[in-house]
C-alpha cells in the first residue's frame, strides 16, 4: 500500500471510528442505546416527545458511566438538577424526563442495562394518569393496573439485564388541585379523582413483595390525602423545601450505597 493511500485509509478509519463512539468494555454503538427519535412510544403527547427526545440527546453527550447509583423518573427526578449536590456524593445521575410516562422510561432502559448502575430509584407513573380524563382514542386503557403492571415490567426489565443492580421502587407523589388549580386555572378531571388514582397504584405496588418498596408518598400527603402545600408551589412539582424533604427520607439508603462497589 502506498503512503497516500494508507493516510487515505487512516483517516476514513479514524472518521468512522469518531461517529461511531464505542465504549471501553463493548464494541455496541452508544446511539444504540438510545430511543431512536421516530419511536412510538404508547399515549406519549406530542408536548412529550419534544422533552424526550431534547433530554436523549443530553444523555447521549454524558452517559450514564460505570458504578453509578440512577435517578430514573419524569419532571420530579428530573427538576432536582445535580442530586449529587444534595447528598454530597459523586457518582449519582439524573435520568428524569420532563412528562415521562411509564412506556417511555421502557423504551429507554437500554442505557440502564449496558451500565449496570449500583442502584436505581424509580419515580414514574403520574404522567400517564394525570391526562387519563383526556378524550383521547384507548386512553381508558390507561388504568391503574396499567400503570403498575408497566412499573413492574420497568423493574424487571432491570433485573434480567443487570442483575446486580438494587432497584428502589418509590410511591406516586400526592398531588393538591386546589395549588394546581391556582396555578394553572385546570385540573383533570377522570372518572376516578387523580389522589384516589395515585392511592390506588401505591396499594397495589406496596402489596407486591417482588418489588423493594420506598413509600415516599407517605411523608409528602397531609391530611386531606393532598401533597402539602409547603412541598409543592403548584400542586405537582416539588419545591426546595420538597427535594429536602425526600433526600431527608432516603439518605441513609443512598449511604449504604455510595461505596458498595468501586
Amino acid at each position: 500500500m502506498s503512503k497516500d493511500c494508507y493516510e487515505i485509509y487512516f483517516f476514513m478509519f479514524f472518521l468512522v471510528s469518531a461517529c461511531n463512539p464505542v465504549s471501553k468494555k463493548s464494541k455496541k454503538p452508544m446511539d444504540s442505546l438510545y430511543p431512536k427519535k421516530e419511536i412510538f412510544i404508547e399515549y406519549q403527547e406530542d408536548w412529550q416527545i419534544n422533552f424526550y427526545h431534547k433530554r436523549l440527546n443530553e444523555f447521549k453527550i454524558d452517559p450514564i458511566g460505570y458504578n453509578k447509583i440512577v435517578f430514573l423518573g419524569n419532571s420530579i427526578t428530573e427538576g432536582a438538577g445535580d442530586w449529587n449536590k444534595r447528598f454530597k456524593t459523586d457518582n449519582i445521575i439524573n435520568r428524569g424526563i420532563s412528562g415521562d410516562i411509564t412506556k417511555g422510561v421502557i423504551a429507554r432502559l437500554d442505557e440502564i442495562v449496558f451500565y449496570k448502575p449500583i442502584a436505581i430509584f424509580l419515580l414514574i407513573g403520574i404522567n400517564d394518569i394525570f391526562n387519563s380524563g383526556e378524550d383521547t382514542p384507548g386512553r381508558d386503557k390507561v388504568t391503574e393496573s396499567y400503570v403498575v403492571n408497566n412499573i413492574v415490567k420497568i423493574a424487571n426489565i432491570i433485573k434480567s439485564g443487570t442483575p446486580s443492580t438494587k432497584i428502589f421502587v418509590q410511591t406516586i407523589l400526592p398531588v393538591n388541585p386546589e395549588s394546581y388549580i391556582k396555578k394553572n386555572g385546570f385540573f383533570p378531571e377522570p372518572s376516578t379523582p387523580l389522589p384516589e388514582q395515585i392511592n390506588n397504584i401505591n396499594k397495589l405496588l406496596k402489596a407486591n413483595n417482588q418489588l423493594n418498596m420506598i413509600d415516599l408518598h407517605s411523608v409528602f400527603v397531609d391530611s386531606r390525602g393532598y401533597i402539602n402545600i409547603k412541598y409543592s408551589d403548584d400542586g405537582i412539582h416539588l419545591n426546595e423545601d420538597g427535594y429536602l424533604n425526600w433526600v431527608n427520607f432516603i439518605k441513609d439508603k443512598i449511604a449504604s450505597l455510595k461505596y458498595s462497589q468501586k
